[in-house]
């Protein structure tokens, strides 16, 4: 029964986010479309920021297929991380705010074990792409993450260590400049779009200073 509610509060959190998003989200909003009390929500969440990472876990569901299909491939590297990029940088600029409660809110290092949970909980919506692998994937922070890929790439030649250590930071610290750049405005027709091109031509610029092969 426990388990019913909690998965409920996600359900009716996240058809909240899809129209107004976690800047708006209130408990109070969130209990009254599940008919029950907040004090039920704290039950089963820390506060209201534990509950939106739940429920914005839906919103990685396509890019967790891009990232399949790119760990799959037999590209090398570095056209692996440009593709990892290319598809965060789309579904983020898609999202701002629902991307920044996952990847840079309160809960943010506790994103892999909340994929697993949430896994868990919902496992028929994991038909296209794994959950459990996910979960893995996510364990560490965005800068981590992107500091693995450039390693790989280090290691056959693309760029020194070194470089590629600064290449991560930089490419991380540019991604969110840029999308907080848009944060006011990529629900406006076509700023999500240019917020992404944008993003993509000044990762391609830095790639080049730093390659070396």
């Amino acid at each position: 029964m426990a388990e019913n509610k909690k998965k409920e509060l996600i359900q009716k959190t996240y058809e909240i986010l899809k129209d107004v998003g976690p800047e708006d989200t209130k408990i109070r909003t969130i209990a009254s479309k599940a008919n029950c009390t907040s004090t039920v929500i704290y039950r089963h969440f820390n506060d209201l920021d534990h509950l939106l990472l739940f429920a914005s876990i839906k919103f990685l569901e396509d890019y967790m297929v891009d990232l399949q299909k790119i760990f799959n491939s037999n590209m090398n590297a570095l056209d692996m991380g440009v593709l990892m990029w290319e598809s965060f940088s789309k579904y983020a600029f898609q999202n701002i705010h629902v991307f920044e409660t996952l990847f840079w809110g309160k809960y943010k290092e506790n994103l892999g074990d909340t994929i697993f949970e949430y896994y868990q909980l919902f496992p028929d919506e994991w038909i296209h792409s794994d959950g459990l692998s996910a979960s893995v994937f996510f364990n560490d922070d965005l800068q981590g993450r992107n500091r693995i890929m450039l390693r790989r790439a280090a290691s056959t030649g693309y760029f020194t260590f070194d470089d590629a250590m600064l290449l991560s930071d930089l490419e991380c610290c540019l991604f969110h400049g840029v999308l907080m750049e848009y944060k006011d405005v990529y629900r406006q027709p076509g700023m999500a779009e240019e917020g992404h091109e944008r993003f993509m031509k000044m990762l391609d610029s830095l790639i080049v200073r730093y390659r070396i092969k």
